[in-house]
């Protein structure tokens, strides 16, 4: 009985702020009539013999509903019966659809109401002249249009914003909440508070009658409850505006989202809502919350729901999200190409989120003026629904210059631009910053109020990769703005690394969700279904338990990507922050921080504590040392909270115990400071080991103000190797390199020499088969010239270097020569200096018995060997693309590696 009260309390006080009006109202949400019309032809008189009718649930998607509607675009119908009383003489009768998806045509009892156009914003008919006391019938004509141009003309799918409808699933008809509220006929019908943090308060109230609107009042209530009254209005441009100041306001932060409540009346109506004082600016490179520096630490989010794709589940999933954001060190959220619903944007303003989100976009390539004309009422449109959110600090025209044709034509530059100072200086005064494009892969800006980007390595795979391009962002490079001559840069955009990350894939319920069919427009690397098949079609069953417990592995490695990327953007002070590809899973897209069920993955704890205004972290020369090596550690510290203007003392500890101690100097908020003179000595190990290093931060009378961890990788000191080896093809100039290990290096081929070549030709090949042993190391495409298998690059079009959707290196640590070296089944850091730049192909499921280790994409997709055992033969031979050849002499890793395979083909 306790929860039902609750729940009760908690959904009327949610509706009446979120609705924001008042008078008698009522909810229209719950089941309706639907029926599909497929040729779209039927008219409102038609309805009557329909006899297809089926049950559908307001708000939600025809899509998330029906198995049959999934993909469907086209014209559905709409109907429900609501019983209404006499209307009074002097009362105004508004229905208000929330958001539907796409042209709506209302009819009330047979007649048309009106039409709408656009897919994420509210309208409102006054239907007074066309209701009757008793049963009144709403009919709802539904559009969202195909590709079919010959058909829609400029409504086509290609020139309507949609956003990643197309990557998902589409989202069509009534997918947010619908009202029916009686007024009187002068009400309010918007008011828009801005509030500056001196105090001053400016209240605009929209009415009907500006004429008549004298007599409003206002009046708004502090977050302790104290009330004010906001004193006479006045008429301005059609507006009843009140103009105040309030001493010593308690301001909206991420630490303290403090909320005012807003009351106007106007005769007999009234309208509620919230607002917050907060000030958020770009200056001198730096962003600035309330004066006060801010690194950005955010995420992008679709904003998609396992179950009503675009519509969330409720207003209380919303909060529990937000809260598991800022649990996870997170400040802002990226709300990707979608204009999220106003309870979205309420939680936010109440847990202490930013907002930054964007004009859902259309077709990649497709810019025409209609196109463009939506996109820019799309913006306006948001500034107008949503002015009073605090939480809303940055909005995006376009996202990788789609919809303009990656801004190649001078026309669609022009119009950005335009667009840019047009609409910008209406998001100024609602107190938020605008970007033009936010680019990658090569387009850029042109005129924005930040300077921001988009780049996907797979980590450690690219490291050397990754770190340069973010050390060349960093320098404000030219190439982030148009060079055509139309770019107006200033210099001082702050930097924002505004997408990036890797993939880690979520446990799986015992009921796969009903998206588990589906993939990205027919790319098999997408693909999650038969990920049980190929779980154990490839032999992965030999590692691991199960398909979870695959899955938490990728976890893992997922992490360690995200502390290596976020480390490194975090030492350019220049960066003023970044978004982390993404808040949740998406269908087949894994690569949340979160999965779709908005369940934390393995690794939250870690990565709240990373994601921190002040971080400290750790670089060194390389990964693997030898036992007794020194290592000369490099230590930063990312700094912007009020902690900076105090000294503080970096801590480095091992096992407890505090091995060394380096002071900081103050320094100004949003700034790196770095420190050298702390050096360690890899500890004595009887077998490769991975040690972890904590690193502190710490204030005046010992404050803890960050902690994280330093890993590397101790390996013993190698002892002279023994056994004869023959180095064929382009490995005899290494013979000194392993005659230095140990080793006896044959002049000729004999069989009591292990055969170490690069190239399987067929004369290798058939040693082999008469009782030779020999290691391949296939480290070009025309390594293997003879027998089944091909050597492929991980480069290009093979889609094998991870890049978008993620790579995970395995090995199967239960059997030599990875029992010897193996940290973990999935590769990390340590073998990054071996990582293969290309894999064995061709090998057949009934033979991955055979295969020692290997690579697959996302969902165990794309799957090919990096190094298999094979007996030709009397002979035997390991065939690898770990690049150990020219790492041997260099890194412990690859020559701990080789000298296994070695032994193992010795033996």
């Amino acid at each position: 009985m306790k929860f039902i009260l609750r729940m009760t309390l908690l959904f009327a006080f949610h509706f009446a702020f979120s609705s924001s009006v008042f008078g008698q109202t009522q909810l229209l949400d719950g089941d309706w009539q639907f029926s599909a019309d497929r040729g779209g032809v039927l008219k409102i008189q038609d309805l009557g013999t329909l006899k297809d009718w089926r049950v559908i649930r307001v708000p939600f998607s025809w899509n998330s509903q029906f198995e049959d509607l999934r993909d469907y675009r086209g014209v559905a119908w709409y109907r429900r019966t609501v019983n209404l009383g006499a209307v009074k003489t002097g009362q105004a009768v508004l229905l208000k659809f929330g958001a539907v998806d796409y042209l709506a045509e209302v009819f009330i009892n047979g007649k048309s109401a009106g039409l709408h156009e656009g897919g994420y914003l509210p309208f409102t008919f006054e239907i007074e002249k066309l209701i009757k006391p008793g049963a009144n019938e709403i009919a709802v004509r539904v559009t969202d249009p195909d590709n079919d141009k010959s058909r829609w003309g400029d409504l086509n799918y290609n020139e309507l914003p949609h956003g990643k409808q197309s990557w998902y699933v589409q989202t069509g008809g009534i997918w947010q909440s619908v009202t029916l509220t009686i007024k009187p006929q002068l009400f309010i019908k918007d008011v828009k508070v801005t509030a500056k943090i001196d105090g001053k308060l400016t209240v605009r109230v929209r009415t009907t009658d500006a004429t008549k609107s004298g007599s409003a009042t206002a009046g708004i209530i502090d977050p302790r409850g104290r009330t004010l009254n906001l004193g006479r209005p006045v008429i301005d441009g059609g507006e009843v505006v009140f103009n105040s100041r309030i001493s010593n306001p308690e301001l909206w932060s991420i630490s303290k989202p403090n909320l005012y409540k807003i009351e106007v009346r106007l005769g007999g109506d009234r309208f509620h809502d919230q607002f917050g004082f907060r000030s958020f600016e770009a200056r001198d490179g730096k962003l600035y919350l309330n004066g006060e520096p801010i690194y950005i630490i955010s995420a992008l989010d679709q904003d998609f729901y396992p179950e009503g794709i675009y519509t969330p589940p409720s207003y209380e999933f919303l909060l529990d999200q937000m809260r598991k954001a800022r649990a996870l060190g997170l400040n802002m959220l990226r709300t990707h190409i979608k204009v999220p619903t106003p309870d979205y944007l309420r939680a936010a303003d109440e847990t202490g989120v930013l907002i930054w989100y964007e004009i859902p976009s259309w077709d990649d390539n497709t810019w025409t003026p209609a196109a463009a004309r939506r996109g820019e009422e799309i913006f306006l449109g948001q500034l107008e629904r949503d002015w009073n959110h605090p939480s809303i600090v940055i909005q995006t025209i376009i996202n990788e210059a789609w919809g303009v044709r990656g801004l190649r034509e001078e026309h669609t530059r022009k119009w950005l631009k335009e667009a840019f100072l047009k609409l910008s200086p209406e998001a100024t005064k609602a107190g938020r910053l605008t970007v033009d494009n936010s680019p990658c892969c090569g387009n850029f800006h042109i005129k924005s109020d930040l300077a921001d980007y988009h780049q996907y390595n797979s980590i450690p795979d690219n490291r050397q990769a990754w770190d340069k391009w973010v050390a060349d962002f960093a320098s404000r490079p030219a190439w982030l703005w148009s060079r055509n001559g139309d770019a107006e840069p200033t210099g001082k955009e702050p930097l924002i690394l505004s997408e990036f990350g890797n993939w880690g894939l979520p446990s799986l319920p015992d009921k796969l969700p009903w998206w588990f069919e589906r993939d990205f427009n027919g790319r098999e690397v997408t693909r999650p279904a038969g990920i049980f098949e190929r779980f154990h079609a490839f032999k992965f069953d030999r590692m691991f338990a199960g398909f979870n417990e695959l899955a938490l592995a990728t976890q893992r490695h997922q992490w360690l990507s995200l502390k290596h990327e976020i480390e490194e953007i975090r030492k350019h002070p220049s960066i003023q922050g970044y978004t982390i590809t993404e808040f949740t899973d998406l269908n087949w897209e894994c690569n949340g921080l979160l999965d779709m069920f908005r369940n934390k993955k393995i690794y939250a704890d870690d990565l709240a504590r990373l994601q921190q205004q002040d971080v400290i972290f750790a670089q060194a020369p390389k990964h693997n040392f030898t036992a007794g090596e020194k290592i000369g550690l490099t230590i930063y510290v990312s700094r912007y909270s009020d902690a900076a203007s105090k000294p503080q003392t970096i801590r480095v500890i091992i096992d407890g115990r505090t091995i060394g101690e380096a002071a900081i100097k103050p320094l100004d908020r949003g700034s790196v400071a770095k420190d050298q003179s702390i050096s360690l000595t890899a500890p004595s190990v009887s077998k490769p080991t991975a040690v972890k290093t904590i690193l502190e931060l710490r204030g005046l009378n010992n404050t803890l103000t960050a902690r994280n961890y330093f890993e590397f990788f101790v390996y013993p000191k190698t002892e002279p190797q023994e056994g004869r080896i023959y180095l064929a093809g382009g490995l005899s100039r290494l013979a000194e390199v392993f005659k230095a290990a140990g080793f006896t290096v044959a002049p000729i081929a004999e069989k009591q020499a292990l055969i170490i070549t690069d190239k399987l030709d067929q004369q290798t090949l058939s040693m082999i088969g008469s009782g030779y042993r020999a290691i391949v190391l296939a480290n070009d495409k025309d390594a293997l010239s003879a027998g089944s298998m091909k050597i492929a690059p991980r480069n290009g079009a093979t889609g094998y270097d991870g890049n978008w959707v993620t790579n995970f290196n395995w090995i199967n640590p239960n059997r030599a020569p990875f029992k010897f070296i193996g940290f973990d089944k999935l590769l990390g850091f340590e073998a990054e200096a071996a990582t293969p730049g290309f894999v064995i192909d061709g090998i057949a499921t009934d033979h991955y018995d055979d295969v020692m280790s290997g690579i697959f994409l996302g969902w165990v997709n794309k799957n090919a060997a990096f190094m298999v055992e094979s007996k030709i033969g009397e002979g035997k031979t390991i065939i690898t693309t770990f690049r150990l050849a020219e790492n041997y002499e260099k890194d412990e890793y690859s020559r701990h590696l080789l000298n296994e395979m070695i032994r193992l083909l010795r033996n």
